[in-house]
């Protein structure tokens, strides 16, 4: 497929428009005037349910919803049903990934049922497929376990992703404070071992990873959509609708968080997926559905576009060690739209953005050279 006219966003921002080719089986070549063609996003954080909650969402459901989204490589949590623990879980899940519109890679929990005492087999995950450990959704790791976990993950040569949060703490900012601070402090003793921060939301957290990064610490750092643009007051304002965890937070905060990833101090945006049926979201269930509002959301934010690449495309994968391979999304930054749960393809429908106006939406999305998913193109 050629797609003329087109700006293309690479490593070094958008491209003047050219003529590109690409490998689109069956696809016709088109005018992408006003268009931008960019590698496929990778969502380093995202829960796919599977097994176990199939009514918030299946590997299937969420992979079709993240290819919706411009996700082209998805990496999916292990707190699942059961835990994904073990390696012949682990090999299950892979194989039924390879039918998958896009790529699904999966993280192995760090501790057995994500209960913070027995460590999982780093190696025997590894070598079933894992990309990455964490227990994320819980942190129920003392220090010295989570040294070990460190070490663990060293040896098999995979990072760690920890949820930065202690639990007896809480889920306010002193708990995220300790959880990121216990976790540096562990580092500070290793030479190998990678630590990667989940959906960091407070300003003390960013300055705590500020500090270790100057200091040579391999630590990286992620954060989610909604906590660069949202805050307690929205929380407040949709009632159970806008439970997280971890919360929303002050504008102060997220402020702090918008200036550390234009610093590098945090280096990916990850949607923390989290899909829930209406009951469970009524019910105070935690979490918002990332993936069919995330290039949106993005792009509303007027980053450059050499800090989206780097956020959305290249450093995810180059965390859990992963190629760009032959996956690309077509996106009209200009297009304005309202967001509607009820489109969405993800079984979770529980948006904070739900009636909000977006610009920037995905037109098409390609992976293994095959178009997987297309809306109707008014420049085609």
């Amino acid at each position: 497929m050629r797609l003329h006219h087109v700006r293309v966003l690479g490593p070094g921002g958008l491209s003047m428009p050219q003529t590109v080719e690409v490998n689109a089986e069956g696809a016709q070549d088109r005018d992408a005037t006003g268009l931008v063609l960019s590698p496929g996003w990778m969502d380093l954080h995202a829960h796919l349910r599977d097994p176990g909650f199939p009514q918030k969402e299946t590997l299937l459901s969420g992979a079709t919803s993240a290819a919706i989204g411009g996700f082209t490589h998805v990496l999916a949590m292990a707190n699942t049903d059961p835990v994904t623990d073990r390696r012949e879980r682990l090999e299950s899940l892979v194989a039924r990934s390879d039918a998958l519109p896009i790529r699904i890679s999966f993280v192995g929990a760090v501790t057995v049922a994500l209960e913070g005492q027995e460590l999982t087999d780093a190696a025997a995950l590894k070598a079933a497929g894992a990309v990455a450990l964490s227990d994320d959704g819980r942190h129920a790791m003392t220090a010295v376990v989570l040294r070990r976990a460190l070490e663990a993950g060293a040896q098999a040569g995979l990072p760690v992703l920890i949820h930065a949060q202690a639990e007896a703490l809480g889920n306010g900012p002193d708990a995220e404070a300790a959880a990121v601070s216990d976790a540096l402090d562990a580092m500070r003793t290793m030479s190998a071992a990678r630590l990667h921060v989940q959906h960091v939301s407070t300003r003390r957290a960013v300055e705590l990873i500020r500090a270790a990064k100057s200091q040579g610490l391999l630590v990286t750092a992620e954060v989610t959509p909604h906590h660069l643009t949202l805050t307690e007051q929205d929380a407040w304002a949709m009632g159970p609708q806008g439970n997280v965890n971890p919360p929303l937070r002050t504008p102060d905060d997220r402020d702090a968080l918008r200036q550390a990833l234009v610093d590098e101090v945090i280096d990916v945006i990850a949607t923390d997926h989290a899909p829930h049926e209406r009951a469970a979201k009524e019910a105070g269930a935690n979490g918002f559905h990332g993936f069919e509002t995330a290039v949106g959301v993005v792009l509303g934010l007027g980053l450059n576009g050499r800090a989206v690449y780097r956020a959305c495309i290249s450093r995810p994968r180059e965390i859990v060690g992963q190629s760009l391979e032959d996956e690309w999304i077509l996106i009209d930054p200009n297009e304005e739209w309202t967001v509607e749960a009820s489109s969405f393809k993800s079984r979770g429908k529980n948006t904070p953005f739900q009636g909000r106006r977006l610009r920037g939406r995905v037109l098409m999305t390609i992976c293994r050279g095959q178009v997987v998913t297309e809306r109707v193109m008014q420049h085609a």
